[in-house]
């Protein structure tokens, strides 16, 4: 399981730098020229996306103390991870559907999406992980 090789919480905070970093990187690359989606709305929906992350992971170390998210933390800390991830996700994937024909995707569009794939699973797993403290009725 993925319980012993690494915590979820740890793992979202991986996925939180990678979406930082696929955000900051190529996701345009025409000629000898590459440039990253932080002057489009989908560059700002995807450092969104990692700040989610970023609260997410800093409400499951518990550096975060927000009452409201202490009081639903099973749900919160998969729900913040999962926004993050599929905002991320959909940010990337509209860049990659307007692309002109001549451009080709960069090394970052793909960062950001398995990221985003990647911490949809581990949030997934956390919320497995924390689903019996909800309360049953």
């Amino acid at each position: 399981m993925m319980e012993d090789a690494a915590k979820p919480e740890f793992l979202l905070g991986i996925v939180c730098v990678l979406m930082f970093i696929g955000a900051f990187a190529p996701w345009e690359v025409l000629d000898v020229q590459s440039k990253n989606a932080l002057g489009h709305w989908q560059g700002a929906a995807t450092f969104t996306g990692g700040m989610l992350l970023l609260l997410g992971t800093l409400v499951n170390y518990e550096f975060l103390r927000i009452k409201l998210l202490d009081a639903r933390k099973p749900l919160s800390n998969a729900g913040i991870g999962v926004l993050g991830c599929l905002l991320g996700i959909f940010a990337a994937v509209a860049y990659w559907l307007g692309l002109s024909p001549l451009a080709s995707p960069g090394w970052g569009l793909y960062l950001t999406i398995l990221a985003g794939l990647f911490g949809l699973y581990v949030a997934y797993q956390l919320y497995r992980r924390e689903q019996p403290a909800l309360p049953k009725g």
